[in-house]
């Protein structure tokens, strides 16, 4: 686990990697971790501290996002981040591919668990 990073926190960041092996939906995944996205902030600034720690992790999130056939839903491309739906809306673009990433993630399992 990372340094100091809550265990909901390793779980999400690793989440592509699980979901890839197969077996479990996406929203079992998310719901397996029970993160605390709440504090939308304060989570984000815990995933990209974790983020930080281990960049591959961005990589596995960025194929995550490439690889998604679901629409609509958030999307990563590089430091960009939003809500595809035939067209992105609610974009944001980030100085830091850790900054975008971070928001992608709490975007992504917010959206799984239906809290948009």
């Amino acid at each position: 686990m990372g340094r100091d990073a809550p265990e909901w926190v390793e779980s999400l960041c690793r989440l592509p990697s699980r979901f890839q092996a197969g077996g479990v939906s996406i929203r079992e995944l998310v719901e397996l971790c029970a993160a605390d996205l709440t504090g939308r902030h304060n989570a984000t600034n815990l995933i990209r501290r974790r983020l930080a720690e281990e960049p591959q992790l961005v990589e596995d999130w960025q194929t995550y996002s490439y690889d998604k056939r679901s629409s609509p839903s958030p999307y990563l491309d590089g430091r960009e981040v939003g809500y595809f739906d035939g067209t992105r809306r609610e974009v944001v673009n980030y100085d830091e591919r850790l900054d975008a990433c971070a928001d992608f993630i709490v975007r992504e399992a917010r959206w799984v668990l239906g809290r948009t």
